[in-house]
């Protein structure tokens, strides 16, 4: 009986050890996956792949009114980080703004467009558009002296985007121009399938810088997407030959 009772304890013990064991396999944290993996779709921003290239900029405060007016220069192109895809514009010579950083937030099911400048970032908010390349309208939450921001994004062309950023004083307050600026196009374009373009392996666009692997040679549309090329080509690879077979 007492060889019974130790067998019975031992059991438990060994039985126990294999729970915790269990247990702490479950919580641990699962790694992020690397860039190009599935979880790295592009799918949520693809209906802005037409902004990506270069552009030219004339930025107005007032509209129709060349005081205080500029122009600039602009890029626009794909970012992976941690598995984070963003469209990215940056400017060269803006008087607003250093950087516009364009994102998907999984969890709210929002576009998040960050504004960066020499004083700070402004952050902007709001549901993704179904009618894109139409007007779509961004908002900040107001903050501590009672202001609101917005962005209004809209392309008009293959050639020409605009941007316009208002301001609302008081929450009664109707939004009122703070400034705007005239995108044209100086360069790429988005690959039309039948015309013998190359096709972006990561995005779909128009491919026009090439890249290598395994002694073949592919084409990207931006630096962002030769980043992320490099960094995992199988698993980019992997993904663009399978939206090949999608109807």
């Amino acid at each position: 009986m007492y060889r019974v009772g130790l067998l019975r304890q031992s059991t438990r013990q060994v039985l126990w050890a294999i729970a915790l064991l269990i247990q702490g396999v479950s919580a641990m944290p699962v790694a992020d996956e690397p860039p190009g993996s599935r979880s790295n779709r592009t799918h949520d921003l693809k209906p802005f792949n037409s902004l990506i290239g270069e552009w030219r900029g004339v930025g107005q405060l007032q509209r129709g009114s060349r005081k205080g007016a500029w122009t600039e220069k602009a890029v626009c192109e794909w970012q992976f980080i941690d598995a984070q895809a963003s469209v990215v514009l940056k400017s060269t010579d803006s008087k607003q703004f250093e950087q516009l950083r364009l994102a998907w937030d999984q969890k709210k099911k929002q576009l998040v467009l960050t504004r960066k400048t020499k004083q700070g970032a402004y952050e902007y908010r709001g549901p993704v558009p179904r009618d894109w390349p139409r007007a779509i309208r961004l908002v900040t939450v107001r903050n501590d002296d009672g202001m609101v921001y917005r962005c209004t994004m809209q392309q008009l062309s293959d050639i020409r985007a605009t941007l316009l950023f208002e301001k609302q004083t008081s929450p009664t307050g109707s939004f009122r121009r703070d400034f705007g600026i005239g995108y044209t196009r100086a360069g790429a374009k988005l690959a039309q399938s039948g015309t013998g373009q190359r096709k972006c392996v990561v995005t779909g666009g128009l491919g026009t810088i090439p890249v290598s692997f395994q002694g073949k040679t592919y084409y990207v549309c931006c630096q962002g997407c030769v980043q992320a090329f490099n960094e995992a080509p199988e698993a980019i690879l992997e993904d663009y030959r399978a939206s090949l077979s999608k109807p």
